[in-house]
């Protein structure tokens, strides 16, 4: 390969990467591995009720760990547009939950504004998996 085939890689490349990349998020994709269908989701700290209130308790993590299958949402969540969820980490390990990450010692609230489905890994639910529908 001659310098000039060298060149037009190194710039060709990254280009044609960050075109899929973009081309991606505007039809609708992810880069994060999750499914978005284009839902409209906000925060919901004002929310006095939620649909669902989810507590990972202490020590959820070193249960996993043990090999105990934790279950501590379900596989597949139904919500209807305007519900608000709230997911408080009580443990001392970071977790997934679908495509919501929630920190040890943190609060998650969400409001969903748009029907829609969000998927994702989940590490408190023995299948490793979570599915959150929005419906009407």
């Amino acid at each position: 390969m001659n310098r000039k085939q060298i060149v037009a890689l190194c710039v060709l490349v990254p280009l044609v990467v960050i075109g899929g990349l973009l081309l991606g998020r505007a039809f609708g994709g992810s880069t994060d591995g999750s499914a978005r269908s284009g839902i409209q989701i906000s925060g919901a700290d004002d929310a006095s009720t939620f649909a669902f209130d989810i507590t990972i308790p202490l020590g959820t993590a070193s249960r996993i760990a043990a090999g105990e299958a934790v279950e501590i949402v379900p596989a597949e969540l139904v919500v209807h547009v305007g519900d608000a969820i709230r997911i408080v980490n009580d443990d001392s390990e970071d977790h997934i939950v679908g495509v919501f990450f929630v920190a040890s010692g943190e609060t998650l609230t969400q409001q969903f504004n748009s029907e829609g489905t969000l998927e994702g890994e989940c590490d408190v639910h023995p299948s490793g998996s979570f599915t959150l529908r929005v419906v009407a």
